[in-house]
């Protein structure tokens, strides 16, 4: 696995792990993340499970917004 620690701790300069939706200020998908990674950094060898196992170990949850239909998941995350 690339370390993804470096991208994940920039990430959670801004954004903390959300514990429920109603906590929750934003939500991205694993994609959305890793997008936002490459474009920061498009040299970096880290794949799309290398940010979920990050996002993971940092304590972001992942599940699909309330009041969506669909399996749509999403990272929870709150602004600091």
């Amino acid at each position: 696995m690339n370390e993804p620690s470096v991208y994940i701790d920039a990430l959670m300069s801004t954004y903390a792990p959300a514990t429920s939706p109603e906590e929750a200020t934003h939500w991205f998908s694993t994609d959305e993340v890793y997008d936002a990674i490459r474009r920061l950094d498009p040299s970096t060898e880290i794949s799309k499970t290398d940010v979920f196992e990050g996002m993971q170990s940092a304590g972001f949850r992942f599940q699909p917004r309330p009041g969506t239909q669909g399996i749509d998941f999403k990272w929870m995350l709150k602004l600091k």
